[in-house]
This record gives structure tokens, C-alpha cells and sequence, in this order.
């Protein structure tokens, strides 16, 4: 399956998501099943609100089992903008915006998605050890086309409002955002979130995406709705946010594609929910990329 290539013209303007990737833009798709990518684990305990973090190296950890897994704090570097894409979670404070990257199911789910990312598409993804994630309070956030936020939302989040105004301003020079509920049935992430946004955009509203929506169409064209690692009854959709070009800016997912990526059993439909979790953060990734 294979699609022709989109030439894109890349915009002088430092903090366009185009400018993020190569001028020329192919996302030329693969399968995602491949050898050990489906395989299940048994689950691991939970950490709470804090997790250790390693000054010296600058990067938050976890051990288990005798081993660390880290999580990296990204930094631009000297780099210009363009040359490679990264996958970077936004490190928020309250809550545990580490989710699946400590005491991991299987794999990181961050880690494991990048490498498919890189693997099934042209896209220029600047691949690493670990994964990586970027503080709200940095300095260097808007060097960020696209960041990825998740949680339970059992610790609330707390943002205050320079953290607001700053996130405004990431979206007004067109960052995107890709939000999940890592389980919508708590019922407390989703209302954080939703809150955030409405401190943000006092007069915008997020809406349900249909299924012919160009999120949902390219590389991997979707005409069903699986979902991540569940699918939850009454909520089998995504929800949006839209600028002010009717694009979508922030992007939600009460499913969770992410424990899906970190190797959890899905449900109701097994491996090909899964493989559908993969490709679906993949149109979420191109869309944010070449919109």
C-alpha cells in the first residue's frame, strides 16, 4: 500500500509545523505487524504523583527488575529546525505525565512508537535510546511542532496561568497536541483537560471527529474506529479542538493508543486494535506534520 508523495514548501517562519520536516514530505506506509512488535506481558504496579530524577544527568527514571528506565529531558540543541522530527511528551506539573514509561508493561510505549514511526514512513524521526519529554516550563518548548500529553488524572494538574498563557501562545504559533486518557472511566483526566482548554480558548469548544476527517485518512486510511489498548462504550470517537483556520490544533483520544503502543492486551479485537493504534498515531503525527 503505498501513496504519492506530497511536495511541501517549507515556510520561513521558525515555529511552522512545517518546518519541522524536510521539504519533501513521503509517507509511505508498511505493515506495522512485525516480529515481537504484538507480544503481551504481565502488568506492572503504578508509581505515584513523583518519580526520581537524576540532576546529573538531567533525565527522570524508574528501576525495576534491576534495570533503569529513563526518560530523557530533550533538548533542541544547536540544530536548525527542519532537519528531523521528535517525538516529545510534555511533562506537566501534577499528575503522572510519565504514564508507560515507568514500570513499563512490555516496552516503553513512547520508545516503541517512534521506532515504528521511523520504520513505516518517510518522516525524518530523530530516533533515540529513550524517550523523550520537555517540561511546560522550559524555555525551549516552542521548538516543538508536536508534543503528546497523557495521564490519569488521579493527582490534578496544575497549571497556573503563565503556564496557560504560555500554551496559547504554543498554539497561536501553530504547535499541535495530542492529548489521551490513559482510562476515561475515572472520569478525572478528560475534565482537567477539557478545563485547560477552556482557560485557553474561553470561546472554543472541542467537537467529535467523523471518520471522514483527513486525521483519520492519511497514511493509513481508517474507516472504522478501534480505538487503543479499550474502547469504551460511549466513548468510541475522538475529540478536537480546531483553530481559527477550522484545522485541527489539539487532538484527543479517550481510547488510549499509548498503552496499546506500551504492549497491553486490547480490547474487543486483539492484535488488529493494536495494529490500528500504531497506524492511527501515525496519521495523528502526519497531520500534525503537513497540515
Amino acid at each position: 500500500m503505498s501513496i504519492n508523495k506530497k511536495q511541501e514548501t517549507k515556510t520561513n517562519q521558525r515555529f511552522s509545523r512545517r518546518a519541522f520536516i524536510k521539504s519533501s514530505v513521503g509517507l509511505a506506509t508498511a505493515t506495522v505487524a512485525s516480529g515481537g512488535l504484538l507480544r503481551s506481558a504481565n502488568a506492572q504496579s503504578q508509581f505515584g504523583e513523583y518519580i526520581p530524577y537524576d540532576s546529573t544527568r538531567d533525565y527522570h527514571y524508574s528501576s525495576r527488575y534491576g534495570t533503569r528506565e529513563i526518560i530523557e529531558h530533550h533538548h533542541p540543541g544547536t540544530e536548525p529546525t527542519g532537519e528531523k522530527f521528535t517525538f516529545v511528551r510534555l511533562k506537566y506539573p501534577g499528575g503522572d505525565w510519565w504514564t508507560n514509561l515507568v514500570n513499563v508493561h512490555l516496552w516503553q510505549s513512547d520508545l516503541k512508537f517512534t521506532q515504528v514511526l521511523a520504520a513505516n514512513t518517510e518522516i525524518d524521526v530523530d530516533l533515540r535510546n529513550h524517550p523523550q519529554y520537555v517540561d511546560i516550563d522550559d524555555s525551549w518548548l516552542f521548538s516543538y511542532p508536536f508534543l503528546y500529553m497523557t495521564g490519569h488524572g488521579r493527582s490534578r494538574m496544575r497549571l497556573t496561568d503563565a503556564h496557560i498563557r504560555k500554551l496559547r501562545e504554543y498554539f497561536e504559533r501553530g504547535g499541535f497536541l495530542h492529548v489521551e486518557d490513559c482510562d476515561i472511566r475515572y472520569n478525572l483526566f478528560w475534565p482537567q483537560i477539557e478545563r485547560m482548554m477552556q482557560r485557553i480558548y474561553p470561546d472554543k469548544e472541542f467537537e467529535q471527529l467523523d471518520m471522514s476527517h483527513p486525521i483519520y485518512r492519511t497514511p493509513y486510511p481508517h474507516d472504522d474506529y478501534l480505538g487503543g489498548d479499550k474502547l469504551i462504550p460511549r466513548y468510541e470517537y475522538d475529540l478536537a479542538m480546531m483553530d481559527d483556520d477550522g484545522k485541527v490544533m489539539v487532538y484527543f483520544c479517550p481510547n488510549d493508543l499509548n498503552c496499546a503502543w506500551e504492549g497491553r492486551k486490547c480490547s474487543p479485537r486483539g492484535e488488529e486494535q493494536r495494529i490500528w493504534a500504531f497506524e492511527q498515531g501515525m496519521n495523528v503525527v502526519a497531520y500534525a506534520l503537513t497540515r
